[in-house]
C-alpha cells in the first residue's frame, strides 16, 4: 500500500527523494492529489530548485498542450468510433479467438415544438 493509500490518516507523509515529487508532478498540476501529499510536494518544490525547475518544464508543457490541442473540432464520427472501441473486445486463449462486440449508439435531435 502506498503512503497515500494508507488507511492510517495520522501517518505523515514523506517524499523520499526528487523522483517521488516529479513521479507525481502532474497529479499536482492537475490538483489530484490528496491535500496531505499536495502539501508535502509544494513544501518540497519551494526547498528544491532542480525540482522547481522541472515542475515549471511540466506547467509550461501542460500550458503549450491545452493552446496548442485545445481549440480544434473533434473529427466527425470520432465519437462514434471511440464507442465502438470501448464496446469491442478481443482476446485469444489456447489458439481460440474471441470477439465481443456491442454496439449502441444513441443519436438524439430536438424536435421542433409543435403548437
Amino acid at each position: 500500500m502506498t503512503s497515500d493509500q494508507r488507511p492510517d490518516a495520522e501517518e505523515p507523509i514523506s517524499v523520499d527523494s526528487c523522483d517521488d515529487v516529479l513521479s507525481h508532478v502532474f497529479e499536482f498540476l492537475d490538483h489530484e492529489t490528496e491535500p496531505a501529499r499536495r502539501q508535502v510536494i509544494a513544501e518540497h518544490l519551494e526547498d528544491c530548485s532542480p525540482c522547481l525547475r522541472q515542475f515549471g518544464i511540466e506547467q509550461e508543457f501542460k500550458a503549450l498542450v491545452r493552446r496548442r490541442c485545445g481549440g480544434d473540432a473533434p473529427p466527425p464520427g470520432l465519437r462514434d468510433r471511440i464507442k465502438l472501441q470501448l464496446t469491442s473486445v478481443s482476446f485469444e486463449e489456447d489458439g481460440t479467438q474471441v470477439s465481443v462486440e456491442r454496439i449502441s449508439v444513441e443519436r438524439t435531435q430536438e424536435r421542433p415544438a409543435t403548437a
